[in-house]
């Protein structure tokens, strides 16, 4: 009987994931058993900590989740912000020790990239993608709505044609402040009214209203460029204030990027 590999055996019992969305405005991270997402937080993108305070606060919100970092086994990353890119990295090669997954166009995935330059196109957006094709098929159309809000499309063949990306609507209404002398900054919610009766009300209903309009708008004429009643999921963090107003939107999908980063990292095994 041959000698047991113990590490081995702990690694293939452990297999917990670490899903680093890297985003503008916050870093969501995701823990993986198996398939199953056991827990989530997020930290926000706008200060980059020193490593070690960086690796301090991802410890702290694993042990909320009763997680400890001798738990996690893998890492995959997808970053729009590179500076935390190489931060994340850092931590969580010292976490799992290894070389965490940081996705990127020239990533092996389960579907094909038919964009110009496949390295120009966010690691979000083909975690997105990969999620909802592997989830619900194609055609399909993801509007991830965050610090902009992106429309990706996936062919019924599991071709990622490439997309549009708008401002937000936290984007467009901090713009519109800092480009004006008298127009105030806002807090983004639904108005009572479409027609507002003071300043503030009326940049609300531009922004809210504006924004659903402008969704659906997009929305149809990439219907229409495709020539088929393509199926549309949302996710993001304004999801759930704007896809309830949306003719089109079927279902949102908070955690899409999280998932579709654990496809893409459980896809790598299979190569």
């Amino acid at each position: 009987m041959g000698v047991i590999d113990k590490a081995a055996v702990v690694r293939y019992i452990r297999r917990m994931l670490l899903a680093i969305d890297i985003g503008n405005t916050a870093t969501v991270f995701g823990v993986f058993d198996g398939q199953k997402l056991v827990g989530k937080f997020r930290l926000s993108s706008r200060e980059t900590p020193p490593v070690d305070q960086g690796r301090r606060m991802v410890e702290k919100e694993l042990e909320q989740l009763s997680v400890g970092e001798d738990k996690i086994d893998r890492v995959v990353i997808a970053s729009v912000v590179p500076h935390l890119t190489d931060l994340y990295a850092g931590i969580a090669e010292r976490m799992a020790g290894g070389t965490p997954l940081v996705v990127t166009g020239a990533t092996p995935l389960p579907i094909k990239l038919a964009y110009d330059d496949p390295l120009t196109l966010g690691a979000d957006r083909i975690a997105n993608a990969v999620g909802a094709f592997t989830r619900l098929g194609g055609p399909i159309i993801v509007v991830d709505f965050g610090t902009a809000i992106t429309f990706d499309v996936v062919t019924g063949d599991g071709i990622f044609w490439g997309g549009i990306i708008i401002p937000g609507p936290a984007v467009a209404g901090r713009n519109l402040a800092e480009s004006t002398g008298q127009l105030p900054e806002v807090e983004l919610e639904k108005p009572k009214r479409i027609i507002g009766r003071n300043t503030t009300d009326a940049i609300k209903s531009g922004l809210f209203f504006g924004t659903a309009g402008q969704v659906d708008t997009l929305i149809a004429m990439i219907r229409q460029e495709l020539n088929t009643d393509a199926r549309v999921i949302a996710t993001g963090g304004w999801a759930p204030m704007f896809a309830p107003l949306s003719d089109f939107i079927e279902t949102s999908f908070p955690t899409l990027t999280l998932e579709g980063l654990r496809l893409i990292s459980e896809y790598q095994d299979s190569q």
